[in-house]
């Protein structure tokens, strides 16, 4: 039987044109997300739902301003997404990865989910402030794609053993 003496924490990942791609992407949707959330808050009224009960009816309302604090959380963990994408040691995957294959695609995967948290950031400021009744759709619908991105790479990066 061969021995595989894959290390990843011996991987070093450069600069490819998928990777200026994925950074190109992210940056023109962060830019859009976030000129689109400053558009929102400079429009909304003075005093908005800042947070929701489990049926979707807000329980807390506040200044416009404080909805930047958890679209901000959101964007530096998609910044943390993009980044970590050059240290694969530290993707989490439910399995061991074996091969640079793997390597790529759970890279691939780490990319997709940094653009999709900031289309969340974008989900959660149009909840608060920009929806005449607000709903938990959007947001549901973004932490949908998140675990299908995850559940689909997931099985793809398996696969590539």
């Amino acid at each position: 039987m061969e021995q595989n003496n894959f290390d990843i924490k011996k991987i070093k990942v450069h600069r490819t044109t998928e990777a200026t791609v994925f950074e190109a992407a992210f940056v023109i949707v962060a830019i859009v997300v976030w000129g689109l959330v400053i558009w929102m808050i400079h429009q909304a009224p003075d005093i908005v739902p800042t947070h929701f009960d489990g049926a979707g009816n807000p329980n807390a309302y506040g200044s416009p301003v404080g909805v930047t604090i958890p679209c901000i959380i959101l964007t530096i963990v998609a910044i943390g997404c993009m980044v970590t994408a050059y240290y694969p040691r530290h993707i989490n995957m439910p399995f061991k990865i074996t091969n640079i294959q793997q390597v790529k695609l759970a890279i691939r995967s780490i990319r997709v989910a940094g653009i999709t948290l900031l289309l969340l950031t974008l989900a959660v400021a149009y909840i608060m402030l920009g929806m005449s009744k607000p709903s938990a759709t959007p947001i549901i619908a973004i932490v949908v794609l998140l675990i299908l991105n995850f559940f689909i790479f997931s099985i793809l990066t398996y696969k590539a053993k």
